[in-house]
Formats: C-alpha cells, structure tokens, sequence
C-alpha cells in the first residue's frame, strides 16, 4: 500500500486538512506556522512519529524557529514501542553553519555528515562586483526631489533633508541611492532577466513600486516573492518569471529558498545579507550549467538604519523606528562589515566597479555574454592539452614498461622468490 501523505500549509483550509489527517497518515509535509497550530491544539499526535526531517535548516534557525523545533523535538518519543531510535534528518546548503552544528548537538547522537558540496565557493561561472553606495560623494539623491523609490519609512519622524549632515540623512540618502542604482544596473547590462534580493518585505513591495513607476512594461517588467503575498500569488509570480513572461523577480531570502531557477543571468542584491552563507545562496542562482552569471551587490559606504522586528506582529503596521535596544524594532546596518565578512569566508577579494556600474574584462574570459555558456573556453583547453601532449606521452611510455615488468615477474614467480 502506497503511503499516505498530507501537506499543511497556510492559504488552505484547515478543515480539509484536518479531514485528512482524521483519516491517518504516514508523511506530514508542513511549514512552522500551521504545522504549530496543529500540535499546540492537539489535532496533530507526534506519538507515533519515527523520523524527523528539518529541510532548509539554516534557514529555520535564522527566521527564529529555533523553540517550535525543540518543542516538536520534545514531543517526539525518542524510542519507539518496537525500540527503534527516532531517526532526526536535517538537511541544509549551509551545513557548516555554526547553528545547524549547535542544533545538531542538541537533538541528535552521534550524526553521520554527508557533505555533497564542501566549504563554500564561487563557481567559476560566476563574476561578482561590488558596487559602492556612497552618499558623500555621489550627491544624485539630492538631485532627485520626490522622484525616487520609496523608503521603508524608518526614518519618518527624522531630519533627512539635505543639509542636516546626520546619519539618519545619510542613510535615508543610500536607501534613495540603492533605488537609481538597480535601475542604472538593468540599463547598463540590458539586462533581460535577474532575480533582485531585497532585505524586508517592504523593500520588496516599494521595488516593485519604483519599477512599475519606471513604465514597468517591457523593459521593467517584473513579479513580487515574499512571505505576505498568498501562496497562490507565489507560486504564480514564480511560474510566469520561469517562462520568461517577465524579466525581474523581486524577493526576499527566506521567499526565494528551495525554488528550482537555473541559469538565470544575473542578480542584484539591494542589501547584502547578514548571513554570509545567504551570499552564497544568492549568487549560486546564477551561472549554473556552465552559464556566465553576474552577481551585482549594493554595498553602502555608511551604516544604514533598517527595519528588525521584535514585535509580536513581525512587523505588520509597525511603526517603532526606535533602535532595538531603546525598545523600538531598528537596528544600523554595516555593510562594510558583512563584506569583510563575506570576502573573508571565500577566501577572496570582490571586485569593485565605480557607480557607473560598467564591469571590468575579466583578464581570463575577456568580453562574455551572461546567461550563455562560456566561450573560448574550448581553445584554452585545446592549448593546454597541446602544452601536455609530450609529457602524457612519456608517462604512458612508463606505464606500459611497469605494466610489462609486472607481468614478467608475475610469470616467473619461482625466479622471484629465489632473488630473496
């Protein structure tokens, strides 16, 4: 008999589920959200639960979910009736996240590692800039008057007119500099397909808006992929991006985990992550299949303060622009430190273009086409296995001579022990 399966999510009805479940099941599939609704009111047994899986684990941990894991955890009996173990899988990109292994040490014993991909790196079909955000020097914002993106509205009780010279001014200018400068990238390149990274769901929400206010259409095309937008709307959003129906999805990290995009040509992160291994993730969606990809990312040259709910609501109609630790739900954000961070973590120092957002050749692939497979790279190789030809010739000669001494020896074994 087949076994039975259910997926809880939100956006369904939960008396369908629960009908579900009332008949019995083998696999539940869920998100933290309804799948805590259910085992808090009872209407979900773990009793009889023998294994565990965690998928995206990292990504739980980061978004806070650490408690709702330790309370299924809890409930589960760790030996069966028939005295099996429970069986705990957790499954991340990011597995040499410092969280995943404190977790790890917390719920299960003695874990076998499966690594499929190592320590984190770039693909060789990936280039990465850096693209400083500097409102010192580059004074655009004051040039704009009201004709730019929208801001989160952090600093709607401060002075960020021109002239105030306050960190709060200079910040409100880089969330007005990051704006011009994603539309001056997808001029720059032409770019025909990208996947931009925003920060909050609202930075999602007032990017669409500047792109829609930019003439949307064909040249701004784009959809919208964050927690608030209904399940539906996600999964509709993300199919007309897959056909190409239009050119720029808009989302967030935790939005844009485990969708299956490969090859896309570019993508711009507005914010860096303060997750390295969230970098890594970003710029792993583009340059897949042997495909050249350009990872853009937004970096401000001043601490810019954002949005870090704490409240209840997660943000929903908050307005406590206060900093964190003064009880409102803001923090200041240091790019330049995550970028240390990050080029520390690869091993590597990140490329930088001036704001003109024209990429440097690079020395070894000279001029590319993002999204197409890599060119000239089959002349190289054919240099390069020239440049061998000779020495591989004389290895096979020293081959073939140990081979036929072995098989001398093999046949004479009187002859060989007699020499001892």
């Amino acid at each position: 008999m087949s076994p039975r399966d259910l997926l809880i999510i939100g956006g369904v009805a939960a008396k369908e589920q629960l009908s579900v479940l009332e008949q019995g099941v083998d696999i539940v599939v869920g998100t933290p959200g309804r799948l805590d609704d259910l085992i808090s009111t009872g209407k979900l047994n773990l009793s009889q639960v023998r294994f565990l899986v965690l998928d995206e684990c990292d990504g739980l941990l980061t978004a806070g979910y650490t408690d709702f894991i330790m309370r299924i955890y809890n409930q589960i009996p760790q030996v069966t009736s028939d005295g099996k173990r429970l069986q705990v899988i957790v499954c991340s990109a990011t597995l040499h996240s410092f969280d995943v292994k404190k977790l790890s040490e917390k719920i299960m014993h003695f874990p076998t590692w499966v690594d499929l991909k190592g320590e984190d790196s770039v693909p060789e079909t990936v280039h990465q800039v850096v693209v400083p955000v500097n409102p010192k020097t580059d004074r655009l914002w004051e040039r704009l008057g009201r004709n730019h993106i929208r801001t989160d509205e952090v600093h709607a009780k401060d002075n960020t007119k021109p002239g105030a010279s306050t960190p709060e001014m200079w910040s409100e200018a880089i969330k007005v500099l990051k704006g011009e400068y994603t539309v001056r990238a997808i001029k720059e390149h032409k770019m025909d397909q990208a996947i931009i990274f925003c920060r909050t769901k609202i930075d999602c929400d007032n990017m669409e808006q500047y792109f829609i206010q930019q003439g949307g259409g064909q040249q701004f095309s784009c959809v919208c992929l964050h927690g608030d937008r209904k399940p539906n709307e996600r999964k509709h959003n993300l199919e007309r991006f897959k056909r190409q129906e239009v050119k720029f999805l808009i989302c967030t990290d935790v939005a844009a985990r485990g969708i299956d995009i490969r090859g896309v040509p570019y993508v711009i992160n507005v914010t860096l992550p303060d997750e390295k291994q969230n970098y890594v993730h970003r710029i792993g969606r583009v340059g897949r299949a042997e495909r050249m990809g350009l990872a853009i990312s937004l970096v401000a040259m001043e601490k810019e303060k954002v949005w870090y709910h704490v409240c209840p609501n997660r943000g929903k109609g908050c307005t406590k622009t206060r900093l964190k630790e003064e009880g409102g739900c803001t923090i200041w954000y240091n790019e330049k430190e995550l970028l240390s961070e990050i080029e520390e973590h690869l091993k590597c120092t990140i490329t930088q273009c001036e704001p003109d957002i024209k990429v440097p050749v690079d020395e070894f692939d000279g001029k590319v086409t993002y999204g197409q497979r890599r060119t000239g790279g089959g002349g190289l190789y054919k240099g390069h296995v020239d440049m061998l030809a000779p020495t591989v010739q004389e290895l096979a000669a020293l081959e073939k001579e140990a081979q036929t001494s072995f098989l001398h020896l093999g046949y004479l074994p009187n002859q060989l022990f007699r020499a001892f």
